[in-house]
């Protein structure tokens, strides 16, 4: 990806970590909130890293061999770790794909990578994203070449944050971290990519995303939206239909797309509870008073907790509706009466 292509409030990080020079780290951490577009920027910076003729501030020419190998994945300096996907266990059983941690065998393969020299001279580029897929065994093994790189070679780790990644990774990096646009910026930049979509929408849905707009974009896609609107349905149903009925809508949904927005309703009750206004849920304010008073802050801040220990199983198979059907059980059980 090149600096033209990057949403505009990443070009401005791009050419702080390009201003580095010679100075890059061997293992860099980009960080910051899931939607906030970190990966793309690693895509652009390592594109400009492994660029044979850079323009302007060494950005990434999109022209040359070297940018042509990168965009269309086969780079020889370039390697990507990502979470591996197979067939035939998702879910129920139901052979679907399932994506899974970044494994050993992963990281092993680099091995051969990292010991020749560069085909093109320059820099060896490995791209890992998200690193916090990492399973143990993995991070193990990547520790050690971390600890020892050869040549010119650049690690990039794209997670939410550090503390995803065990501390032995973490240690071993330079953090990068990547902020949220402005809501100006993030509204400029989701009428450019969905002009048909009425603005006063766009803000909702960046309210949704606390201020993500990548993430915000998703909510046009058709299975996102409609877990939006199930979501709304299922939280306006408890505590009068049984948590179990609900649940049966949400198995057959990826995880991935609703627990993220039962997280930030959860977070919205907490602050109703506490006496302050919803922040990404404004347009249900009387339901969330209404369920404010029928439970207590504490129990609402504890669901919050488990739901945020939650995310990072999200990545890994799991049996999708005993998972829905645990959450909501535990959701419905905020306004157990004492």
């Amino acid at each position: 990806m090149s600096a033209a292509d990057l949403p505009h409030w990443l070009v401005e990080p791009l050419d702080r970590l390009l201003a580095m020079g010679d100075a890059i780290p061997h293992a860099l951490l980009i960080e910051g909130p899931r939607g906030v577009g970190k990966g793309l920027l690693a895509e652009a910076f390592a594109a400009a890293l492994l660029c044979e003729q850079p323009g302007v501030r060494r950005r990434a020419c999109g022209a040359c061999p070297a940018c042509g190998w990168f965009s269309a994945g086969n780079h020889p300096d370039a390697r990507r770790l990502a979470p591996a996907v197979e067939d035939g266990d998702g879910p129920e059983g139901r052979g679907e794909r399932s994506r899974h941690e970044i494994k050993i065998d992963q990281v092993r393969a680099l091995a051969d990578f990292i010991g020749m020299g560069a085909h093109r001279a320059g820099r060896k580029l490995v791209l890992v994203d998200p690193a916090h897929s990492l399973n143990t065994a993995a991070a193990n093994a990547l520790l050690k070449t971390l600890e020892e790189p050869e040549g010119r070679t650049v690690f990039l780790l794209v997670a939410p944050t550090g503390a995803r990644l065990p501390p032995t990774i973490r240690s071993r990096c330079v953090a990068f971290a990547v902020a949220p646009p402005s809501r100006s910026q993030a509204l400029d930049w989701l009428r450019g990519r969905l002009p048909e979509v009425d603005p006063a929408e766009l803000g909702r849905w960046l309210d949704l995303t606390n201020g993500a707009p990548l993430a915000a974009q998703t909510l046009a896609e058709p299975a996102v939206a409609a877990a939006h609107r199930l979501l709304l349905q299922a939280v306006a149903a408890v505590p009068e239909t049984a948590a179990l009925k609900l649940a049966e809508g949400f198995g057959p949904v990826p995880a991935a797309i609703w627990l993220p927005q039962l997280q930030g309703w959860v977070s919205d009750l907490a602050r109703v509870c506490a006496g302050a206004m919803a922040q990404r849920y404004p347009t249900q304010a009387e339901r969330l008073g209404r369920l404010a008073g029928m439970t207590r802050l504490d129990r609402v801040c504890g669901l919050a907790t488990w739901l945020d220990r939650q995310v990072p199983v999200l990545e890994h198979p799991l049996n999708a509706r005993l998972f829905a059907e645990d959450a909501w059980i535990r959701y419905e059980a905020l306004f157990a009466r004492d």
